[in-house]
């Protein structure tokens, strides 16, 4: 029982790597399919989240790893309305009017799985220069809202 609990470990493992969660004092996960040694010229990431409040929108994005209880930014992505740019995603079960065609629901629990491209520069800013994370926040209808910020280190090649 005990060899085959360890050999199922092993292969997750080795199946994924670089795989990384993260989790905040509130209980919301947050989980990339990659952290470290992302492509420069760009690469679509598999970003899960579980243990969310459905009643509270939050933003995933690349940005400037945030110091503890400051407000993750600047982040990829800006201002996305058409959902067009990939660079960040926006999960709500009720968004306002103008948004229900740019976010993607909960599902049980709190739980969502997006997908995101990120690049090693937000603007001006270099991933490659300084830390960056794969970040969960809550949107802009509670922007001053701390309590769902989940930050994930990541790496550029």
């Amino acid at each position: 029982m005990l060899a085959s609990a360890l050999a199922a470990t092993v292969l997750v493992i080795s199946i994924a790597p670089s795989a990384l969660a993260a989790r905040n004092g509130n209980g919301q996960t947050l989980t990339s399919s990659i952290k470290r040694g992302l492509d420069p010229a760009g690469q679509l990431l598999t970003i899960k989240g579980k243990g969310f409040n459905p009643a509270v929108g939050i933003y995933v994005a690349l940005c400037v790893t945030p110091t503890q209880g400051a407000k993750p930014g600047p982040c990829g992505g800006g201002i996305d309305m058409d959902g067009s740019s990939q660079a960040s995603a926006w999960i709500s079960s009720n968004p306002p009017p103008y948004a229900r065609n740019l976010t993607s629901p909960y599902g049980k629990k709190g739980s969502f799985t997006t997908r995101i491209k990120v690049s090693p520069k937000i603007g001006d800013v270099d991933c490659r220069a300084i830390s960056c994370s794969i970040v969960a926040r809550a949107d802009h209808l509670q922007g001053a809202n701390r309590l769902y910020d989940v930050a994930i280190p990541v790496t550029f090649r």
